[in-house]
């Protein structure tokens, strides 16, 4: 399944439907938790690469499926 282009805030707000919270916010890039302790850190630009997102997503153990289901 090919991945849809995304801004950085359509990624974070699909992740805190998903129960991250964002935790740190330095230039370009944003660090969001978990409350079981996961952690990812992506490019919050106006369009995030689809293979730099679902590295961030693999890296943090979240389901390509749940993810894209919470995109809106």
């Amino acid at each position: 399944m090919k991945f849809p282009l995304l801004s950085g805030r359509q990624v974070v707000k699909a992740l805190e439907r998903l129960g991250f919270v964002e935790t740190h916010r330095k230039g370009s890039h944003v660090k969001m938790k978990h409350a079981d302790g996961r952690t990812i850190v992506f490019p919050f630009h106006d369009e995030i690469d689809r293979f730099t997102l679902k590295g961030a997503l693999r890296d943090a153990d979240i389901d390509s499926e749940d993810f894209l289901r919470n995109v809106r």
